[in-house]
């Protein structure tokens, strides 16, 4: 069994019952327990302007399936949410994405692990920290609360402080 590590993201409709949901149904999945899940933060929107403010967290999964199995599962539960893929960092109503599976290193058409960009958003490394900042980046050599902390030094402003969801 290997660690999944999935992000969460939403900034339409009632975020907080989404992830509940999608929580859940990760849970689910065969060969798959959460084990984890990180604090809730809401965050400023990065693409297109006039979007809400999302908000993000991370879970841990236990999971005997492989990464794409995994990637396909979450497709579905973020179209069963009413996702609809319309513009590039457009508005959504639940964003589920593999951001890490133990320090495992996969780069397939339609999926890159360790998520190409982790190491550059405060939005994904916060929660991460919550629940694993030892995790270490398999690529880049260091620790997940090492890149936040190089985040952080470079002038960007820590996210407020995250809730229980």
């Amino acid at each position: 069994m290997k660690y999944a590590y999935i992000a969460l993201g939403g900034n339409l409709g009632e975020v907080k019952a989404a992830f509940g949901s999608a929580r859940a149904e990760i849970a689910a999945l065969p060969d798959t327990t959460v084990t984890a899940s990180s604090l809730l933060y809401r965050t400023a929107p990065i693409g297109p302007p006039g979007q809400p403010d999302y908000y993000n967290a991370v879970i841990a999964a236990g999971t005997g399936i492989s990464p794409l199995t995994l990637l396909n599962a979450l497709q579905s539960i973020e179209q069963r949410h009413g996702r609809v893929r319309t513009l590039h960092w457009g508005a959504r109503t639940l964003d589920l994405d593999i951001i890490a599976i133990n320090t495992d290193i996969v780069e397939l058409p339609q999926l890159s692990i360790p998520h190409p960009l982790m190491h550059t958003r405060q939005f994904v490394l916060r929660p991460m920290c919550d629940i694993y900042p030892a995790w270490h980046h398999p690529l880049l050599d260091v620790s997940a609360a090492d890149l936040l902390a190089d985040l952080l030094a470079a002038g960007e402003d820590p996210l407020a402080e995250g809730v229980v969801w």
